[in-house]
């Protein structure tokens, strides 16, 4: 569990903090998607992994994913609401939402091939 309070928590700050001129030297156009498609994929991960050691339910994934995509809405809000330096940005919701599907994809397929004992 400590490793997903570990992520949320850090996930959260850097959602708030302000950025200067991080990421602005690349030539990559929109850069910072990439960077919450993996925040949000590694989310689903570590909470997955937490909740399958404790919990049973065949819904286990489902609500993992839109517990990640709700988080990542808040966030959004959070930084129109209560920072002067980030703005939401509904495509930073999208980017949140693909890396946290892709996230229960990957759970999904590697409970599929995942060896019965």
């Amino acid at each position: 569990m400590l490793l997903a309070l570990f992520w949320t928590i850090l996930v959260t700050i850097l959602s708030l903090m302000p950025l200067g001129d991080i990421g602005k030297n690349t030539n990559i156009d929109n850069s910072d998607k990439y960077v919450h498609f993996t925040f949000y994929f590694i989310f689903v991960l570590v909470w997955f992994s937490f909740f399958t050691n404790h919990y049973k339910s065949s819904f286990l994934k489902y609500y993992i994913l839109l517990g990640a995509i709700g988080f990542g809405i808040l966030m959004e809000i959070c930084q129109g609401a209560f920072t002067t330096t980030r703005c939401p940005d509904v495509n930073d919701v999208y980017a949140n939402s693909l890396g946290a599907l892709f996230g229960i994809v990957i759970i999904t397929l590697y409970k599929k091939n995942e060896p019965t004992v």
